[in-house]
């Protein structure tokens, strides 16, 4: 059962971020996924399905938040969030207690917590820094928003808890900052 659902959220994702024609977020849900596994290989069923659907709200109501800070934005995201995934969770017959706990994570993956809510919290924050963090300081330098930028890599980098997704992301951390510093 384990693997079934983790391969049905997967392909639940994938279609659904193709459907929105975004298939950036495909990759950085595959890969918060990834860094999931990295940070910690026991991870439970719920954490790598939370990791799977934590941004699975822009499949339905696009990037409205726009890599925003606010508070009451990224609340409003996780709870999209969570709900667009208790309703798939729902429909695919996960246990009340399943569908608790990856709510759960969702509802916390911006900031964090204690646990597995830190682990998918500093999943997140690598697949950033992986996949968008040097292509989005690159634009920002073109845009002559360096300074709005650096905020947002300096936000994103602090959310990160434990020493070692902070020795994987200080490498990219340090490119886009070279290269809004040129």
């Amino acid at each position: 059962m384990k693997q079934d659902l983790i391969k049905t959220t997967e392909q639940f994702v994938t279609q659904a971020f193709k459907k929105a024609n975004n298939p950036v977020e495909i990759f950085h849900a595959t890969q918060t996924s990834h860094w999931i596994q990295k940070l910690k290989p026991e991870a439970s069923e719920a954490l790598q399905i939370a990791g799977l659907l934590h941004d699975i709200e822009r499949a339905f109501y696009g990037d409205w938040k726009a890599g925003s800070s606010d508070e009451n934005k990224l609340k409003k995201h996780q709870e999209l969030s969570a709900k667009v995934t208790e309703d798939f969770l729902k429909q695919e017959n996960a246990d009340q207690s399943m569908i608790s706990e990856v709510k759960d994570l969702i509802l916390n993956h911006e900031e964090g917590g204690a646990g597995d809510k830190a682990v998918l919290c500093d999943a997140d924050c690598l697949a950033y820094f992986e996949e968008k963090a040097i292509r989005n300081a690159k634009k920002f330098k073109e845009e002559g928003k360096e300074e709005k930028m650096k905020k947002k890599l300096d936000y994103v980098f602090n959310r990160i808890s434990s020493k070692k997704a902070k020795a994987i992301a200080q490498e990219w951390y340090n490119k886009a900052i070279k290269i809004l510093e040129r």
